[in-house]
């Protein structure tokens, strides 16, 4: 059965977590191109986290695939609830691929072929196919976004009952076989607190980022050139292209990871790789840094939360804490 495990909350506070962002910050701040997490938070969702997100209130969602569950956490870090259903159909969650946590708490995740909607006391309260889905987000109104492997639109619409109501995006023609360029246009979708939607495209071998109004109306096209990582990760990408063509392999390198808005500074952050980049409205490149672990190795972000002063992050070792760099 479908539930939700509730636990008391371990004691921490806001101001402990500021002060040890500003601690933190200090010690990173004379090694510009370094950013080093300071904690690991929820760590119930450790290996296998695939994402986390912010819902409402102080309470954050972390996608875990191993688990194939979702562990909510509070501002402080500490778990306060699961939402499981292993092995249970149709409820059950089979390979969830990401998650997005609607303005009422309902938590939205792609899994498998189906787009399933887990109400805040954690029953599955409705689902829709949709084939192969790899992301999804959530307007303000309710509305579903989902992308796969593109074809007609970059991203399908739903409304809250799973009814289609349009397609945002067209996507870009990049190769002439259908199934490669549909790979290459996959993408993750970002929402702001205007309803913009941000469309990161995660396989293009030129980093690109779309911006779209909620009508479907292109505002703006932004491209990633800076950073010696973000080089790297493209030259592997591109090696990696030219190899899957010559034996008809459809897999790819992640470019660009992940994405999260930071409604503070109206700032977005993509995550190629080891790197942060922070993006102002305009996109222009204003911040670089390289992600570390408490222990000084390397982190690549799969979910990105900026808000406040600090950065929560998640990568398939679980989520950790960042300062915010100023």
């Amino acid at each position: 059965m479908t539930h939700v495990r509730y636990r008391g909350a371990n004691f921490s506070t806001r101001f402990g977590s500021a002060l040890l962002a500003a601690l933190c910050f200090s010690f990173v701040a004379n090694a510009q191109d370094e950013l080093r997490a300071y904690r690991q938070i929820a760590y119930e969702s450790g290996q296998g986290t695939v994402t986390v997100k912010k819902g409402p209130g102080d309470k954050y969602y972390a996608l875990n695939r191993h688990d194939r569950c979702i562990w909510i956490f509070s501002w402080s870090g500490s778990t306060t609830g699961r939402i499981s259903s292993v092995g249970m159909e149709p409820a059950g969650l089979l390979a969830p691929r990401d998650l997005a946590v609607d303005r009422d708490g309902n938590a939205i995740v792609a899994d498998a072929s189906d787009i399933k909607v887990f109400a805040p006391n954690g029953q599955l309260s409705s689902s829709f196919p949709f084939k192969r889905p790899q992301n999804v987000g959530v307007l303000s109104d309710g509305r579903i976004l989902v992308s796969g492997f593109p074809t007609e639109y970059l991203i399908s619409v739903f409304d809250k009952q799973g009814r289609p109501v349009g397609g945002i995006g067209s996507p870009a023609k990049v190769d002439d076989q259908p199934f490669f360029n549909a790979v290459l246009n996959m993408g993750a979708i970002v929402v702001d607190d205007d309803d913009n939607i941000f469309y990161v495209f995660r396989y293009m071998l030129t980093p690109t980022v779309r911006k779209y109004k909620q009508d479907g109306t292109l505002l703006a096209e932004w491209h990633l050139t800076e950073g010696p990582e973000l080089v790297r990760v493209v030259e592997r990408a591109k090696i990696k292209y030219q190899d899957n063509k010559k034996i008809n392999n459809f897999g790819g390198v992640s470019v660009l990871r992940a994405a999260g808005f930071d409604r503070d500074t109206k700032t977005l952050w993509v995550a190629t790789g080891r790197q942060l980049t922070e993006l102002d409205s305009s996109g222009r490149q204003i911040r670089t840094t390289m992600l570390l672990l408490p222990d000084g190795g390397p982190l690549s972000a799969d979910g990105i939360i900026p808000e406040r002063d600090v950065i929560r992050i998640s990568s398939e070792l679980g989520v950790f804490e960042y300062p915010k760099p100023r």
